[in-house]
């Protein structure tokens, strides 16, 4: 049985302790994050009044509110009018923070490219063994796609994300496919911002084409080993083009 309200509240309460960091509101966040962390805030739980959470803090409103503006924009706390503040779902913020991490950091493009190169190869060999008929027509479709969109970069990317995440299903392994989808997405905003010139998404789309039917031709023959390779080499080579547009901006 979950604990009740009052109980939860005395928890939150007897969690926290006066700021004495030179930034207030950081500190408050840095708070409010390991109770979420630790499980004593948990997802959808509603925070203390601000009047209360002022006084357990011993700070002022203004620094409350800007910590709290701070994780309501990482996705972590959801502020209701009328309501109060919330804490959010996990993978809400989870993503929110994968979103802003690779925007302001670009180690974590190369982290996430490394991450790609592990994870979408071992994809490729459970798919060469694994994928149904059903599960390589709806990939060769989606590479179908890509190559009917040559003059559309923003399809055609659609188009490869699909593609990479029916292999990621065709694995059968639902962990497997939640991860990717996770971290793809915000590699796929990234591209759209990197490679968006014409000089620069013609020749990368012409060669991601070839790669990719090299990946296809190694599934439907259900040759793992070849099918991981293909992926690693496909994925190695857009990572170093994107490193090189990024590191160039």
């Amino acid at each position: 049985m979950p604990p009740s309200p009052k109980k939860a509240a005395v928890e939150v309460s007897e969690s926290m302790r006066p700021v004495h960091r030179t930034s207030v509101s950081d500190e408050i966040v840095a708070q409010l994050t390991d109770l979420i962390a630790r499980n004593v805030l948990k997802p959808g739980d509603r925070l203390p009044p601000e009047r209360e959470l002022c006084k357990q803090f011993g700070v002022g409103r203004s620094s409350l509110r800007e910590a709290l503006h701070s994780l309501s924009v990482m996705g972590i706390l959801d502020g209701r009018v009328g309501e109060g503040t919330f804490v959010c779902d996990n993978s809400q913020y989870l993503e929110r923070a994968l979103q802003w991490g690779f925007r302001l950091d670009g180690k974590k493009l190369q982290d996430l490219s490394e991450t790609r190169l592990m994870l979408e190869s071992q994809n490729a060999f459970l798919a060469a063994e694994r994928a149904t008929e059903t599960d390589l027509e709806a990939i060769a479709e989606a590479l179908a796609g890509m190559e009917g969109a040559l003059q559309d970069w923003g399809r055609f990317l659609e188009n490869d994300l699909r593609f990479h995440l029916l292999i990621a299903r065709a694995t059968h392994n639902s962990i497997l496919y939640s991860l990717l989808e996770t971290t793809r997405k915000h590699l796929q905003e990234w591209i759209k911002g990197s490679l968006s010139e014409p000089s620069l998404a013609g020749p990368r789309a012409e060669l991601s084409l070839r790669e990719h039917h090299k990946i296809l031709a190694a599934l439907g023959q259900r040759d793992t080993e070849g099918a991981r390779l293909a992926m690693a080499a496909h994925i190695c080579s857009s990572s170093e083009d994107l490193q090189i547009q990024v590191g160039a901006d």
